[in-house]
């Protein structure tokens, strides 16, 4: 049995997939990250996957700062796509909100072979602290806690923006994965 296949370079290629290293700023940085989604197709083939809709129409990046201390805050009003039937943002959503906003708070660090690519979740711990209401403006704060080699560990928080409540924090730790050359495809 040989397992999963591994990731291949060709993944660079896909839109959304890698930082951009030769940006400087750490906000242009990210906002370029962000903007690669507005095109879902790659090689002829359309993709839309569950981060689509937040990355290309409701996350917005405010600010980041970095290297040495990376944080980055953005803002994001809460529509009924990612709420339930109570009213509330649903668990998942706030989940995948955290994932995609510590993720590309990393952004920053990036470099050629050091975590050029945002890594996969090896855990992601969110704790909710207050009901995140539909149409309610937040503010997500994120801050890089410690990156090394193969592991990063990212704070996040989401906070009402009308009165600085914290609403629900996570922290998201994250390996570093190794693309190994072309497919034999």
């Amino acid at each position: 049995m040989s397992g999963a296949p591994r990731y291949t370079t060709e993944l660079m290629d896909v839109p959304g997939m890698k930082f951009r290293i030769d940006i400087p700023d750490p906000k242009q940085r990210i906002q370029a990250y962000v903007d690669e989604y507005a095109n879902p197709s790659h090689n002829g083939k359309t993709f839309e996957g569950i981060d689509e809709p937040l990355m290309r129409e409701c996350i917005r990046l405010i600010d980041a700062t970095g290297p040495p201390k990376v944080s980055c805050v953005f803002e994001l009003e809460v529509s009924q796509q990612f709420s339930n039937r109570m009213g509330n943002m649903h668990g998942g959503a706030i989940a995948l909100v955290f994932d995609m906003a510590t993720t590309m708070c990393q952004a920053p660090y990036a470099r050629e072979d050091f975590w050029w690519f945002g890594g996969v979740s090896r855990t992601l711990n969110v704790t909710y602290l207050r009901p995140v209401r539909m149409g309610m403006r937040i503010e997500i704060r994120c801050e890089v806690l410690q990156i090394g080699d193969r592991l990063a560990t990212i704070r996040g928080e989401f906070r009402d923006k009308a009165d600085g409540r914290v609403l629900c924090v996570c922290e998201h730790n994250k390996v570093s994965i190794q693309f190994k050359g072309k497919s034999a495809l």
